[in-house]
This record gives C-alpha cells, structure tokens and sequence, in this order.
C-alpha cells in the first residue's frame, strides 16, 4: 500500500514539472510566428478583358432556292418552278362536245345489250353461252359434290332357316346401282356370308330410294350398302 502511494506522489510531480517547463521555455522564446499565406482573390479585371464577341458567318442559301446561272455558273439565280404554267404546243382545251359524245357512246353499249340473252353486245360480238349441264346416263360414284340418295322404303331380309340353326351372324356388305327414279337397278357382293348373301340380294332390290342428285337433277349413282343379320 505504501508503494503505490509513492508512485503516484511521483507521478503528479513529474506531470507538474513537465508543465512548468514547457510554458518557461514559451516565454523565454525568442522566435517570431510565421506569417500567414495571402487569401487568393480572382483577378475578375483579367478575365474581363478575355471575353469578346464573335463574329458568325452568313446564312449559306438553300440548294432548291437556287440555280446556277447560264451566263456565270458561279453566280445563283432562284430556281425556276417545276409545273409549266403555259400548256405545251398540241394539246387542245376541254369542251363539252367531248364529254357528251363519250357520255353518250357509253349508254349507246350499255343499251345495245339485249335482255333474253343472246350475248350480242354492240361494237363486240356475239359471245358464247356455256353448255347446258347434261345429266350422265351412266352410273357414277357417290362422292361429295353431289346429293346422296335417301332410303324412303326399307324391307327387313328374311333370316335363312339354315343360318339361324348354325347361329351363323354378321354384316353382308353389297354394291348397288340406284337409277334416276330411285329403284335398285343392280347389285352384289363385296363381303361375303355364305349363308346369308341370298337373303341380303333379295331384300336390297326391294328398297326405293329418293335418287342422287347432281346440280338439282337426279343422276344413277353406285353406292355401298350393308345388310346386318343378328340373332335375337
């Protein structure tokens, strides 16, 4: 405890000597202060004198306003205007005699055309009318830019006896050939059912149909048809 004491006795002391001394030692100085650096001011007068005015060059005149001169190509003339304003040597005004004699061939054309049809137009001729559509005599396939005949009588095939008891079934397919009144004219088979085609051929020649139509006429056609014999 003793110890410590002492050291800080000693620590205050030398603290206080040191002070002492430094502020001895300023007074005792005898050293001037530096002097301190002049504030820098812009010298506006300078700049002043730097500053004039600029002279800019003419205005170039634009290529279109001007043309050069026959006489002197270095010298511009202001350019002459595109559209003439004198018509040129040849062309006559336009009256009205010419546009009623035009107004007039034009209805004289119009008029010539007769209204039966025969084609006959005034100044062109007689032009040709299409063909008549003739109906084809023989029979055709059904396709898709004709109308399709409607079955309107229907007759069931009769189930041969021998196929029932063999329980023999199935789908005879045929190919008939439907006239323009509508009867089956022809048929036979495609897919055959040995039991059973007899009966499909006897019932599809009694069906009657409304016939295909081509253009709005009827036509005799060639389709397919099916025959399903099924046990009950």
């Amino acid at each position: 405890m003793t110890t410590r004491f002492g050291v800080a006795v000693f620590s205050i002391a030398a603290h206080i000597a040191l002070g002492a001394f430094v502020i001895v030692m300023s007074l005792l100085s005898s050293d001037t202060l530096p002097t301190p650096r002049r504030v820098l001011a812009f010298e506006f007068h300078e700049l002043v004198n730097l500053a004039r005015d600029i002279e800019l060059p003419a205005a170039r005149p634009s290529p279109t306003e001007l043309t050069p001169s026959n006489s002197n190509p270095t010298v511009l003339q202001p350019a002459v205007p595109a559209a003439p304003v004198v018509a040129p040597p040849g062309v006559q005004p336009e009256t009205l005699l010419n546009e009623t004699t035009a107004s007039a061939r034009s209805s004289a054309g119009v008029d010539a055309v007769e209204a039966r049809g025969t084609g006959f137009v005034d100044g062109i001729g007689v032009t040709e009318l299409p063909p008549p559509i003739v109906a084809p005599t023989a029979p055709i396939r059904l396709h898709s830019g004709m109308a399709a005949p409607r079955k309107v009588h229907d007759v069931m095939p009769i189930y041969p006896a021998m196929a029932r008891t063999a329980r023999v079934q199935g789908v005879v397919i045929l190919e008939a050939v439907i006239d323009v009144s509508g009867r089956v004219e022809s048929a036979r088979v495609l897919r055959s059912i040995a039991l059973l085609d007899v009966a499909a051929l006897e019932a599809v020649r009694q069906w009657r149909f409304d016939p295909a139509r081509l253009n709005g006429q009827p036509v005799p056609v060639v389709m397919t048809v099916t025959v399903n014999f099924a046990l009950q």
